[in-house]
């Protein structure tokens, strides 16, 4: 288990990357890029957080399908259940 939040903001630093260009870039508003680094999901819509996750990761050059496992794995409940609280 990693943290989410921490490994998208060291990708963004080393790369010093800005929400702005960031945002350009992948579509995604940077209230909720900045809710993704702080692991705040309820924050972002919420359906769509791993998805958000996902290109966010691709953006900065991380494997996206690791970030959606793991979303999912800490927020989404099994088979019949419902979303867990973040």
């Amino acid at each position: 288990m990693f943290e989410i939040g921490n490994s998208l903001r060291e990708a963004r630093l080393r790369q010093s990357l800005n929400f702005p260009e960031i945002e350009q870039g992948t579509k995604i508003r940077a209230k909720y890029l900045r809710a993704l680094e702080d692991e705040q999901s309820t924050s972002c819509p919420r359906r769509p957080t791993s998805g958000l996750s996902r290109s966010y990761a691709e953006y900065l050059g991380l494997d996206g399908q690791l970030y959606v496992d793991e979303y999912n794995s800490r927020f989404v409940a099994g088979e019949g259940g419902s979303a867990l609280p973040p």
